[in-house]
């Protein structure tokens, strides 16, 4: 099934709009259904008595056997068509008119008396025999009759229809329309944007249930606010008992415990610097400082700078430089975080870290790949989370916090960028950033803090 099929598979507005439109096609057969078996048939009875008895009335005025010529005046003064058939006699009013073999009559109530209803060759019509002599009789002429149609009325019929479709199908639309805005909200906020508001004027339980999503999403965006700033505000208040401890250690003699302990000290103030970094992403003074970067350049400097660590950095190089406007510093610490993990995660004696940058379309693509222990799919969808880490032991020994993933993510939605990690157990891992390059001095997607 292709991907539109599966959309309109999965389209609720198209499920309402057919259950619209198999109930009126339901309603339409049964009503063709009832009226043939319970009026038409019924109703073909009397057309054909009628059309029988209104030709033997008019064969009562012509002699046997018949006279063409007033059989003509007859057929004149009636405005009806006819055809005589008998001994030495082929006759018609028109040329025209239809022969007997050619004319779908059917038969009368009476057995043996001949043919009488509607045809669509006679129109309202009879075939009657008397004595040696043959008549078919066209009693009304044309399509015009009882249970029949004219081309303007069935034109008609097909307009009302076409209409009455077209307004079921905006009535459904507007209906459901705040179900499709709820649709893209709920991904909206699947996607991290917590200023995702719908506005309404619907009262029913559409509206309501728009206006109850717009209440929870402004509760989750400020709890995570409060979460956050808790975090900002433990982090600066730590800061000082950390200064104090490291002045106290100044005086203490050297010694492994003390080597440990300011090893603690030193990591608590790296993490501390890690969520302030974060948080002065979302501060109108601590945004993006963007300048033309030679991404190439760049990311080979932070690579270089971490070959010594085992198993070592690959870097690839592309063909000439790649611009971006970007913050230097800040995608400094995206590829120095990226490349760190996957050394970390790596066999020292293992195929070395690669690195590579390219232009991909629009944008310039950063690739670090290594050939480590691979992260479970479990845990892929969460490794953006601030303090999630992969080892559940959360042991010292793997390093980190589960933070720097989480500050790579928020510096490259801030440029514009995305970010998407594959990795297979006991194969490795391959993290692709992608960012905005420039174009003719102008950058395509401004940043978002």
């Amino acid at each position: 099934m292709t991907p539109r099929l599966r959309r309109l598979h999965a389209s609720f507005f198209l499920k309402i709009l057919l259950v619209f439109v198999g109930g009126f096609t339901a309603v339409a057969v049964y009503s063709v259904s009832s009226y043939w078996l319970f009026d038409w048939q019924q109703n073909r009875q009397t057309v054909r008595r009628t059309a029988m008895t209104y030709a033997q009335l008019i064969l009562q005025e012509l002699a046997d056997p018949p006279d063409m010529t007033a059989a003509q005046e007859l057929a004149e003064r009636l405005g009806m068509g006819m055809r005589i058939q008998g001994p030495g006699v082929d006759w018609a009013t028109d040329p025209a008119f239809p022969h007997f073999e050619e004319v779908d009559l059917p038969p009368a109530l009476d057995a043996g008396a001949g043919r009488a209803g509607f045809s669509r060759e006679l129109g309202f019509g009879a075939d009657v025999t008397r004595g040696e002599y043959r008549y078919l009789l066209s009693l009304q002429a044309g399509p015009l009759g009882f249970g029949s149609e004219s081309v303007t009325e069935e034109l008609a019929d097909a307009l009302f229809m076409v209409l009455l479709l077209a307004c079921i199908y905006f009535a459904t639309r507007y209906l459901l329309r705040p179900v499709r805005d709820l649709s893209e909200g709920v991904e909206r906020l699947r996607q991290g944007d917590l200023n995702v508001e719908m506005s309404t004027r619907r009262t029913d339980e559409l509206g309501r249930l728009m206006v109850s999503f717009n209440e929870m999403a402004r509760a989750v965006r400020e709890r995570l606010r409060a979460r956050d700033q808790l975090l900002v505000d433990v982090s600066h208040e730590i800061r000082s008992p950390l200064t104090r401890m490291r002045v106290a250690l100044e005086m203490m003699p050297e010694g492994a415990a003390k080597e440990s302990v300011v090893e603690d000290i030193a990591e608590t103030e790296a993490m501390i610097s890690v969520l302030l970094d974060t948080e002065r992403l979302d501060s109108p003074h601590g945004g993006l400082t963007l300048d033309s970067v030679d991404l190439a350049a760049l990311v080979s400097e932070i690579a270089l700078e971490r070959a010594d660590h085992p198993p070592g950095v690959q870097v690839g190089s592309p063909a000439g430089p790649v611009v971006a406007r970007v913050d230097a510093q800040r995608v400094r610490v995206v590829v120095g975080n990226l490349v760190s993990n996957a050394l970390r995660h790596s066999d020292e004696a293992g195929p070395p870290v690669r690195v590579a940058v390219e232009r991909s379309g629009g944008d310039a693509l950063i690739t670090v790949k290594d050939c480590g222990v691979g992260i479970e799919a479990e845990d892929l969808p969460r490794i953006f989370e601030p303090f999630y880490r992969v080892d559940r032991s959360r042991s010292k020994d793997t390093g980190g916090y589960g933070i720097g993933l989480s500050l790579v993510k928020r510096i490259v939605d801030a440029h514009g960028g995305t970010i998407d990690v594959e990795s297979q157990i006991g194969q490795g891992t391959s993290v692709r950033v992608r960012l905005p390059v420039e174009q003719n001095g102008v950058r395509r997607d401004g940043p978002r803090w």
